[in-house]
């Protein structure tokens, strides 16, 4: 399953990158760019997540991960037209077959470039950000023995999405967002083990409100 998250990965890449070429001909006008409202946001939004399915280093036992309940909240400066920057907060549960899971809590420093349609209420957007995410895989873990199952770990986004406002200070917003970790390491029963290459991969609806 491991192809399927390269997949993923690559398919919103080339959204990303057509996006950025087929809307890259929309200018800043400096006499239109005062409509746009400028200052503080917040954003809400909620949906569905999941984990990279994961062969663990050194032995053929696999670990398919499943889609589960995942969340987001931030809090952000709309520089106009244009760029917006923002600090979120994300959470994405994910689980095997036999129910366990693991809980993966971000905390992100973004920046967004919106591409709002002249006359429009649509706004497509594209984004990239970095951070840190506290795995916690306490739940994957056997019980007892020597155990240490959660971990921090550099983490770096990219993300891609459409605002529709519904007035002057709210949107609604729909984005991907993929989500690269750094090596993960957990002690399960006294054995260090070391996650490579992991990520998670989320789609979120929500609502932006503007101050």
């Amino acid at each position: 399953m491991k192809k399927f998250f390269n997949m993923n990965f690559k398919s919103l890449s080339t959204v990303v990158t057509t996006s950025l070429i087929s809307l890259a001909p929309l200018t800043i006008d400096s006499a239109n760019a005062e409509e746009y409202r400028k200052g503080l946001y917040s954003s809400y939004s909620l949906g569905t997540g999941t984990y990279s399915d994961l062969i663990l280093s050194g032995t053929i036992f696999s670990l398919p991960f499943d889609y589960g309940f995942s969340y987001e909240a931030g809090i952000g400066y709309d520089f106009g037209k244009r760029f917006r920057t923002e600090l979120s907060y994300t959470n994405t549960t994910s689980a095997i077959s036999t129910g366990n899971q693991a809980k993966f809590g971000s905390f992100m420093l973004n920046g967004y470039i919106d591409f709002p349609f002249d006359n429009s209420k649509w706004a497509p957007f594209v984004g990239a950000g970095i951070g840190s995410t506290n795995v916690d895989a306490t739940n994957l873990c056997t019980a007892g023995g020597t155990d240490d199952c959660k971990d921090n770990v550099s983490t770096f986004a990219i993300s891609g999405g459409v605002n529709y406002a519904l007035n002057d200070t709210t949107e609604i917003t729909t984005k991907v967002t993929y989500l690269g970790f750094g090596d993960v390491d957990v002690t399960d029963d006294g054995t260090l083990i070391r996650v490579t290459g992991s990520e998670t991969l989320s789609y979120r609806i929500g609502l932006t409100f503007k101050f």
